[in-house]
């Protein structure tokens, strides 16, 4: 089950009635990458015993490409796949870590400490909107993915992702340019994100296609020209982010 979920696509909710995702963008403190790594490590293990467990569906962690710039920006990203038809109460967490780590709770406590190492989470709760199918082999360390921050201006925005560009990106499939395009709906956000995001779409190419297809203009009829400007018009995006994931658990 949990192959089937990650191949189809790790980050969405699939069944929108039962599952939902987290996407946490975390800023570190300067220099602090290799204690955030060994942290992130830790909550792997903890997380592997959640899926088992059928808490989660899915969870990974990706380092964001640096840009000019871009001081403030998160680093690193966090996806969390939730069933939300069965959580963990707060009194149950320590003994299931407990369990799953095999060791003492004050050792666990520092284990999962990020204090001095993590300088922000800034959290958003997504849902399935749509995409296409996953179409390649299940998402590995070093894998890429492209995402952008989207804020709709009109009712007609989602209409016209899914039946103008979503075809498109289909047919990139079939040539073989594109893995996974993906749309998800900001339901909630953590006070400290920036920004009005209401909209995050993803981007899951073979080899190094995106930048292609962003520098390209293709060749569209008349028709797709004029759907392509009211698709553009019914949101505003910004610049493609890049990621390369560190930890993933298939």
């Amino acid at each position: 089950m949990k192959n089937l979920l990650i191949t189809l696509i790790m980050f969405f909710s699939i069944t929108t009635y039962s599952q939902s995702t987290s996407w946490i963008p975390i800023v570190i403190e300067e220099g602090k990458d290799t204690e955030y790594l060994a942290f992130e490590k830790n909550w792997m293990s903890i997380n592997e015993a959640l899926i088992d467990a059928g808490y989660r569906t899915g969870w990974s962690v990706w380092k964001r490409t640096p840009k000019e710039g871009d001081d403030g920006w998160a680093q690193y990203y966090v996806v969390v796949g939730n069933n939300d038809e069965k959580n963990l109460s707060q009194n149950e967490w320590p003994s299931f870590m407990q369990k799953a780590l095999g060791k003492s709770q004050r050792v666990i406590s520092k284990m999962i400490d990020g204090s001095g190492i993590i300088a922000e989470a800034r959290t958003l709760q997504l849902s399935w909107v749509g995409g296409t199918v996953y179409a390649g082999e299940s998402i590995k360390p070093g894998d890429k993915m492209y995402f952008h921050y989207m804020t709709k201006k009109n009712d007609d925005f989602e209409n016209l992702e899914l039946n103008v560009w979503k075809p498109i990106a289909e047919e990139q499939i079939v040539d073989g340019i594109r893995k996974f395009w993906g749309l998800a709906e900001v339901t909630s956000k953590s006070e400290n994100f920036p920004g009005d995001a209401s909209h995050v779409a993803f981007n899951i190419m073979n080899g190094d296609t995106f930048s292609q297809t962003q520098n390209s203009t293709a060749e569209f009829d008349f028709s797709t020209m004029q759907l392509m400007g009211l698709m553009q018009e019914s949101r505003e995006m910004l610049d493609a982010e890049e990621l390369t994931c560190i930890y993933i658990i298939n």
